[in-house]
């Protein structure tokens, strides 16, 4: 799926560890996730899932982006705003003629279900990654939580006492992106319901 620059970008968040986060809760999320929360769970019922990576959860198809329904379309703006915000930060996304880079995107929804997990991982083949908050089940305070891991292998020489992880806590509409090869997890979740949510991949063409 090819992603076109958005004018203008929403402004990045800031930075941690002199690497770049970008987060944004949705204004307008709460009727889209409903229908992303529809789509994906039949999606889920009819269509072959995955579990690599993950326990006590299920993987859809890396295509979500294709699947046709206006509440796809808003996803897809509003992960094409995250990429292009990191883009403008870090100096990224245009050509040496001065025109913007080509971007490819792919989308895939992760239902968990009570004890679900997300094993410690990092994207591979992408600039950009994220996850997008469908929703997250009334989940117990202190699980579910989306944690990074410091990239700095030596930092722990000189602050011992210093936190390795930085830790978001989940909420519909919350989208997080973040460089690809940065490593985080999920910690085991607990809640009412099944959790929805929607991981991607946002990369430079080729071609």
């Amino acid at each position: 799926m090819t992603l076109a620059a958005p004018t203008p970008t929403v402004p990045l968040n800031g930075d941690f560890w002199h690497t770049p986060l970008y987060t944004r809760t949705v204004d307008d999320g709460p009727a889209v996730n409903d229908a992303l929360h529809a789509l994906v769970l039949d999606r889920t019922r009819t269509a072959p899932t995955s579990t690599v990576g993950v326990r006590n959860a299920d993987k859809t198809s890396s295509d979500l982006l294709r699947w046709e329904h206006p509440a796809i379309d808003h996803l897809r703006g509003w992960i094409t705003d995250a990429a292009w915000a990191l883009n403008d930060h870090v100096g990224a996304g245009r050509t040496p003629s001065g025109q913007d880079a080509e971007m490819i995107a792919e989308a895939w929804a992760v239902v968990y279900r009570p004890d679900g997990i997300h094993q410690l991982h990092s994207h591979h083949d992408a600039a950009w990654s994220g996850v997008y908050y469908v929703s997250t089940g009334h989940m117990q305070e202190g699980t579910g939580l989306l944690q990074f891991v410091d990239p700095r292998p030596s930092a722990a020489a000189r602050e011992p006492d210093r936190t390795p992880l930085y830790t978001i806590r989940p909420e519909p509409g919350l989208l997080v992106a973040f460089p690809a090869w940065l490593r985080h997890w999920v910690t085991p979740y607990q809640g009412d319901a099944e959790r929805v949510v929607v991981a991607f991949n946002v990369g430079f063409s080729r071609s």
